[in-house]
């Protein structure tokens, strides 16, 4: 479907990106700054497993006159498998949220400081791992630790270093079940949706219609159909199955850093999420070609 109507100033929509509280780069001033310059109107904050810079970020955002939606994207697990599940319009200081998050930064925390205590004991000596630790700690402690001892010079590849950090790892995926995490979202009066479903990878699984069912009985709201990652193959699906199923739809960058910017993606691809969101009067519906 292509959009034939140029997009006006400040327009935009993305509700898929991570600061400084996780594991991306931006600081609320920076990415309020960029996300004005790129176009963004409509923004989200949705970092790994903590709402800490949410409110910061909103601050930010309200003074620059972007309407801001509250986020987080919760690792969760079903099956064996590894799932993000993105959670909008939460209530940050919801107790039970909170007592969950918590519970995988503690969990996470402690599986690192065992991690390089079993690399220290192979004798790698973790040297750089203050000089690529990010500012939040929130990322995956096996993508971290890896760096750090590609960073130092203590191997000669990065999959030489996940190697030797899957050896230490003996925790496996910090996760919540998605049963707890839909049912914690929903009481926080979020609206839960699955960040994109059709990525796969060595962190996480790509999510079959089967698996998207089986949450949508659960409680499942939405689905990330517009993500970088996926296919044209891979959106098409995705929209016949939200069609199918009635599901909101989503669109985010997915942006961590410059690398990957924050983007405008037209307020029209996800018309049903804004609207459940209440921000359906935040911009000029603007017309597609069939």
């Amino acid at each position: 479907m292509a959009i034939t109507t140029k997009l006006p100033k400040r327009i935009g929509v993305d509700l898929h990106i991570h600061t400084q509280a996780s594991d991306g780069q931006w600081t609320p001033e920076s990415l309020i700054e960029t996300a004005v310059e790129r176009g963004v109107q409509i923004i989200s904050v949705t970092d790994h497993d903590t709402v800490k810079n949410v409110k910061a970020v909103e601050s930010k955002a309200k003074a620059a006159g972007l309407d801001f939606i509250t986020g987080v994207e919760v690792t969760v697990d079903w099956k064996g498998a590894v799932y993000h599940l993105l959670l909008f319009g939460l209530d940050p200081d919801n107790t039970e949220l909170l007592a969950m998050l918590e519970d995988t930064q503690r969990r996470q925390w402690n599986k690192r400081q065992r991690m390089i205590d079993g690399l220290k004991s192979k004798g790698y000596n973790l040297n750089a791992l203050a000089a690529v630790d990010y500012p939040g700690g929130g990322h995956s402690p096996v993508f971290e630790l890896s760096r750090a001892l590609l960073h130092g010079g203590e191997v000669e590849s990065f999959s030489q270093a996940r190697a030797l950090c899957r050896e230490v790892d003996v925790d496996g995926p910090i996760t919540q079940s998605v049963k707890l995490a839909l049912a914690v979202g929903l009481a926080a009066g979020a609206i839960p949706v699955l960040a994109h479903p059709g990525r796969g990878g060595s962190e996480i699984s790509a999510a079959p219609n089967e698996v998207l069912e089986e949450m949508v009985q659960m409680g499942l709201k939405g689905v990330e159909v517009y993500h970088y990652t996926h296919t044209p193959e891979m959106v098409e699906r995705l929209m016949k199955f939200a069609r199918k199923h009635d599901l909101l739809i989503s669109c985010g960058s997915d942006s961590h850093d410059e690398v990957r910017g924050p983007k405008a993606w037209h307020p029209e691809l996800c018309r049903s999420l804004l609207e459940h969101l209440g921000l359906e009067d935040s911009y000029n519906t603007l017309p597609l070609a069939a």
